[in-house]
Protein backbone atom coordinates (compact mmCIF):
# COMPACT_ATOMS: atom_id res chain seq x y z
CA UNK A 1 0.00 0.00 0.00
CA UNK A 2 1.20 2.98 -0.81
CA UNK A 3 2.50 5.83 2.10
CA UNK A 4 0.72 9.06 2.20
CA UNK A 5 2.30 12.11 2.91
CA UNK A 6 1.01 15.02 5.07
CA UNK A 7 3.58 18.09 4.56
CA UNK A 8 2.68 20.62 7.59
CA UNK A 9 3.79 23.97 8.76
CA UNK A 10 2.27 25.41 5.69
CA UNK A 11 1.91 29.70 6.36
CA UNK A 12 1.62 31.00 2.49
CA UNK A 13 -0.42 30.07 -0.26
CA UNK A 14 2.75 29.16 -2.09
CA UNK A 15 3.56 26.22 0.77
CA UNK A 16 0.32 24.98 -0.30
CA UNK A 17 0.38 24.92 -3.81
CA UNK A 18 3.62 23.56 -4.10
CA UNK A 19 3.04 21.15 -1.48
CA UNK A 20 0.17 20.02 -3.82
CA UNK A 21 1.40 20.12 -7.42
CA UNK A 22 4.24 17.72 -6.02
CA UNK A 23 1.58 14.89 -4.68
CA UNK A 24 1.09 15.91 -0.72
CA UNK A 25 -1.98 14.04 -0.06
CA UNK A 26 -2.07 16.21 3.02
CA UNK A 27 -1.44 19.78 4.11
CA UNK A 28 -0.76 20.61 7.79
CA UNK A 29 -1.53 24.18 9.31
CA UNK A 30 -0.48 24.66 12.95
CA UNK A 31 -2.80 27.20 14.25
CA UNK A 32 -2.70 29.19 17.78
CA UNK A 33 -0.66 26.48 19.43
CA UNK A 34 0.60 28.26 23.34
CA UNK A 35 4.41 27.19 22.35
CA UNK A 36 7.17 29.33 20.43
CA UNK A 37 7.19 27.68 16.19
CA UNK A 38 8.05 29.90 13.57
CA UNK A 39 5.37 27.65 11.49
CA UNK A 40 2.64 28.68 13.94
CA UNK A 41 -0.52 30.70 12.14
CA UNK A 42 -3.27 32.61 13.37
CA UNK A 43 -7.56 30.89 13.02
CA UNK A 44 -7.64 33.71 10.54
CA UNK A 45 -4.48 32.70 8.00
CA UNK A 46 -5.63 29.09 8.79
CA UNK A 47 -8.98 29.59 7.77
CA UNK A 48 -8.06 31.26 4.66
CA UNK A 49 -5.36 28.71 3.58
CA UNK A 50 -7.77 25.82 4.26
CA UNK A 51 -10.54 27.06 1.89
CA UNK A 52 -7.68 27.16 -0.88
CA UNK A 53 -7.34 23.84 -0.19
CA UNK A 54 -7.67 21.58 -3.15
CA UNK A 55 -10.76 18.73 -3.47
CA UNK A 56 -8.94 15.23 -3.10
CA UNK A 57 -5.99 16.97 -1.11
CA UNK A 58 -6.67 16.81 3.07
CA UNK A 59 -6.84 19.79 5.09
CA UNK A 60 -4.79 19.54 8.61
CA UNK A 61 -5.59 21.54 11.42
CA UNK A 62 -2.91 21.13 13.85
CA UNK A 63 -3.67 22.58 17.66
CA UNK A 64 -3.09 22.40 21.12
CA UNK A 65 -6.59 23.38 22.72
CA UNK A 66 -6.18 24.06 26.22
CA UNK A 67 -9.73 22.73 26.40
CA UNK A 68 -13.25 21.44 25.04
CA UNK A 69 -14.20 24.86 24.12
CA UNK A 70 -11.44 25.96 22.66
CA UNK A 71 -10.69 23.22 20.33
CA UNK A 72 -14.40 23.14 18.77
CA UNK A 73 -14.05 26.76 18.40
CA UNK A 74 -11.01 26.05 16.14
CA UNK A 75 -12.58 23.78 13.84
CA UNK A 76 -15.82 25.63 13.71
CA UNK A 77 -13.57 28.62 12.48
CA UNK A 78 -11.70 26.96 10.45
CA UNK A 79 -13.50 24.13 8.71
CA UNK A 80 -10.94 21.39 7.77
CA UNK A 81 -10.93 17.88 6.95
CA UNK A 82 -8.85 17.09 9.72
CA UNK A 83 -8.16 18.06 13.02
CA UNK A 84 -4.99 16.62 14.79
CA UNK A 85 -4.67 17.14 18.38
CA UNK A 86 -1.42 17.76 19.67
CA UNK A 87 -1.65 17.67 22.95
CA UNK A 88 -3.83 16.00 26.00
CA UNK A 89 -7.69 16.27 26.08
CA UNK A 90 -9.77 13.80 27.89
CA UNK A 91 -10.98 11.10 25.87
CA UNK A 92 -14.81 11.87 26.47
CA UNK A 93 -13.65 15.44 25.08
CA UNK A 94 -12.19 14.10 21.71
CA UNK A 95 -15.29 11.65 21.57
CA UNK A 96 -17.72 14.80 21.69
CA UNK A 97 -15.15 16.47 18.64
CA UNK A 98 -15.43 13.64 16.29
CA UNK A 99 -18.93 13.20 17.14
CA UNK A 100 -20.32 17.10 16.35
CA UNK A 101 -18.11 17.65 13.24
CA UNK A 102 -17.88 15.43 9.82
CA UNK A 103 -13.72 16.11 10.52
CA UNK A 104 -11.63 12.84 10.86
CA UNK A 105 -9.32 12.75 14.23
CA UNK A 106 -5.73 12.35 14.64
CA UNK A 107 -4.36 12.29 18.05
CA UNK A 108 -0.33 12.75 18.47
CA UNK A 109 1.07 10.02 20.95
CA UNK A 110 4.97 10.74 21.40
CA UNK A 111 7.86 8.76 21.75
CA UNK A 112 10.62 10.03 23.67
CA UNK A 113 13.69 10.89 21.60
CA UNK A 114 15.57 8.13 24.02
CA UNK A 115 12.93 5.34 24.60
CA UNK A 116 13.25 1.80 24.98
CA UNK A 117 10.62 -0.87 23.73
CA UNK A 118 9.47 -1.29 27.12
CA UNK A 119 7.02 1.58 26.28
CA UNK A 120 5.63 -0.31 23.24
CA UNK A 121 3.15 -1.86 25.50
CA UNK A 122 1.45 1.40 27.16
CA UNK A 123 1.48 2.93 23.55
CA UNK A 124 -0.70 0.42 22.28
CA UNK A 125 -2.38 0.08 24.96
CA UNK A 126 -3.47 4.77 24.53
CA UNK A 127 -3.99 3.27 21.02
CA UNK A 128 -6.70 1.06 21.97
CA UNK A 129 -8.36 3.07 24.59
CA UNK A 130 -8.95 5.82 21.00
CA UNK A 131 -10.26 3.34 19.02
CA UNK A 132 -13.86 4.31 17.82
CA UNK A 133 -12.30 7.85 19.11
CA UNK A 134 -9.42 9.02 16.84
CA UNK A 135 -9.25 7.77 12.89
CA UNK A 136 -5.98 8.20 12.99
CA UNK A 137 -2.47 8.45 15.48
CA UNK A 138 0.57 10.62 14.76
CA UNK A 139 4.07 8.93 16.42
CA UNK A 140 6.58 12.01 17.21
CA UNK A 141 9.03 12.64 18.91
CA UNK A 142 9.13 14.26 22.39
CA UNK A 143 12.58 15.17 24.04
CA UNK A 144 12.90 16.93 27.65
CA UNK A 145 9.67 19.06 28.26
CA UNK A 146 8.73 19.13 24.49
CA UNK A 147 5.97 17.12 23.56
CA UNK A 148 6.85 16.87 19.58
CA UNK A 149 7.39 19.17 16.70
CA UNK A 150 11.40 18.69 17.76
CA UNK A 151 12.53 17.69 14.83
CA UNK A 152 14.00 14.20 15.94
CA UNK A 153 14.09 11.40 15.23
CA UNK A 154 12.88 8.09 17.86
CA UNK A 155 13.33 4.44 17.90
CA UNK A 156 11.94 3.49 14.21
CA UNK A 157 11.67 -0.39 15.67
CA UNK A 158 9.42 1.31 18.36
CA UNK A 159 7.36 2.85 15.31
CA UNK A 160 7.49 -0.28 13.58
CA UNK A 161 6.03 -2.23 16.04
CA UNK A 162 3.11 -0.28 17.28
CA UNK A 163 2.08 -0.21 13.02
CA UNK A 164 2.15 -3.88 13.87
CA UNK A 165 -0.30 -3.87 16.96
CA UNK A 166 -1.94 -0.79 15.92
CA UNK A 167 -5.81 -1.10 15.33
CA UNK A 168 -5.96 2.81 13.95
CA UNK A 169 -3.79 4.26 10.77
CA UNK A 170 -0.35 5.17 11.95
CA UNK A 171 1.59 8.30 10.75
CA UNK A 172 5.04 8.56 11.40
CA UNK A 173 6.31 11.50 12.15
CA UNK A 174 9.33 12.96 14.11
CA UNK A 175 12.90 14.43 12.30
CA UNK A 176 11.73 13.10 8.84
CA UNK A 177 13.55 14.33 6.08
CA UNK A 178 14.47 13.58 2.40
CA UNK A 179 17.52 12.19 3.73
CA UNK A 180 15.96 9.49 5.76
CA UNK A 181 12.20 9.40 4.82
CA UNK A 182 12.91 6.27 2.44
CA UNK A 183 14.43 4.22 4.99
CA UNK A 184 11.82 4.91 7.40
CA UNK A 185 9.50 4.50 5.28
CA UNK A 186 10.86 0.79 4.83
CA UNK A 187 11.50 0.26 8.18
CA UNK A 188 8.10 1.24 9.60
CA UNK A 189 5.52 0.59 7.00
CA UNK A 190 3.22 3.22 8.14
CA UNK A 191 0.40 4.62 6.48
CA UNK A 192 1.54 8.03 6.33
CA UNK A 193 4.76 10.26 6.73
CA UNK A 194 4.58 13.77 8.35
CA UNK A 195 7.14 15.94 7.86
CA UNK A 196 7.94 20.11 8.80
CA UNK A 197 11.34 21.20 9.75
CA UNK A 198 11.84 18.42 7.60
CA UNK A 199 11.62 20.46 3.96
CA UNK A 200 13.35 23.91 5.42
CA UNK A 201 16.17 25.40 5.10
CA UNK A 202 17.53 28.96 7.45
CA UNK A 203 14.49 28.11 9.30
CA UNK A 204 12.11 28.80 5.81
CA UNK A 205 9.84 26.11 4.11
CA UNK A 206 12.08 25.07 0.73
CA UNK A 207 9.83 23.49 -1.82
CA UNK A 208 12.84 21.66 -3.49
CA UNK A 209 13.23 19.55 -0.27
CA UNK A 210 9.60 19.13 -0.23
CA UNK A 211 9.46 17.64 -3.77
CA UNK A 212 12.49 15.31 -3.10
CA UNK A 213 10.68 14.49 0.27
CA UNK A 214 7.44 13.25 -1.65
CA UNK A 215 9.36 11.68 -4.25
CA UNK A 216 11.81 9.52 -1.98
CA UNK A 217 8.48 8.51 -0.06
CA UNK A 218 6.99 7.06 -3.21
CA UNK A 219 10.22 5.44 -4.06
CA UNK A 220 10.38 3.25 -1.05
CA UNK A 221 6.95 2.15 -1.61
CA UNK A 222 7.91 0.73 -4.92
Amino acid sequence: MRTRVKICGNKTIEDVNHAVVYGADAVGFITDVPVKSSRKIDCETAKDLIEQVPVFVDSVLVIMPEDLDSAMTLIAETQPTCVQIHNDLPDNELAIISKTFEVRLIKTITVPEDASHRITDHIVSRIDSLTGIADAILLDTSTGARSGGTGKVHDWGISAEIVQRSKLPVILAGGLTPDNVYDAVREVHPFAVDTASGVETGGKRDHDKVRLFITRCGEAGR
